[in-house]
């Protein structure tokens, strides 16, 4: 089971369980999530939802490097990048509060996946990283998705400069809205979403559409220019060397 589910109270909590521990986001990872997001949404006995990585493991540290290696087609890519910002955007329609339970790394798919939620609890061992660009993969989507929420000047410090983020500069940007400690963090996390699902639901749901629908539209209009840089980046087959010596050592 690649997502486990569990209920509290009304509160769905959604684990990721890759047999790996850094919770790689592949394609059959990202149906599974995106339909336990539509089952959830149709479902008013859940009120929001915790998209958490596991207890001792990574959010998700990116996309699955076996399967983007595959990459060699360029119709296999259009696909494969049509998928990723449709899997965005099935996050983004959910009206319901989500609150994302950022443990150990999240970078690339998986920072993304958090900034698609409404709120975004962390600990001392969190990082953030975007390092797409140093690793010869375009980063189209997180720097639409970075610019937008943060500005232009701290997009460029995320995608250009490749490092992780220190827990306090995700405080200052509001990457992580608060940290907390190990001990209490998926507690916290499940409490906060009590917190906005107790929020009146038709005046919360429907600031969330509005708000949403923008951010919508704009990964929407750079789908396809997105599709051609990355189409660009893998004739080329820059990335290979990097994820294929990473895949040896696991």
């Amino acid at each position: 089971m690649l997502i486990k589910n569990e209920l509290h109270d009304d509160v769905l909590v959604l684990t990721f369980n890759h047999p790996k521990p850094q919770n790689p986001f592949n394609k059959e990872m990202q149906k599974t999530l995106m339909q336990f997001l539509k089952d959830a949404q149709e479902n008013e006995k859940i009120k929001s939802i915790v998209l958490y990585g596991g207890d001792s493991r990574s959010f998700s540290a990116g996309g699955d490097f076996a399967e983007i290696i595959a990459l060699n087609d360029e119709k296999i890519v259009a696909d494969y990048l049509d998928h990723i910002v449709s899997f965005y955007i099935e996050i983004l329609k959910v009206n319901k509060p989500i609150v994302a339970a950022v443990n150990q790394y999240a970078i690339g798919i998986g920072f993304q996946v958090a900034l698609c939620a409404d709120y975004r609890i962390g600990t001392e061992n969190t990082k953030f990283l975007m390092p797409e660009l140093k690793n010869g993969v375009a980063c189209t989507l997180g720097g639409l998705m970075t610019e937008y929420i943060f500005g232009r000047f701290i997009m460029q410090q995320i995608c250009y400069a490749c490092e992780k983020i220190s827990v306090q500069q995700c405080l200052d940007w509001k990457l992580l809205n608060e940290i907390c400690d190990e001990e209490k963090f998926l507690e916290t996390a499940i409490n906060k979403a009590k917190f906005f699902g107790n929020f009146p639901d038709k005046a919360f749901r429907g600031t969330k559409e509005m708000n949403n629908a923008r951010f919508i539209e704009a990964l929407d209009k750079v789908r396809i220019d997105s599709i051609r840089v990355h189409c660009d980046v893998i004739k080329h087959q820059q990335h290979v060397k990097y994820m294929s010596t990473i895949l040896k050592r696991e």
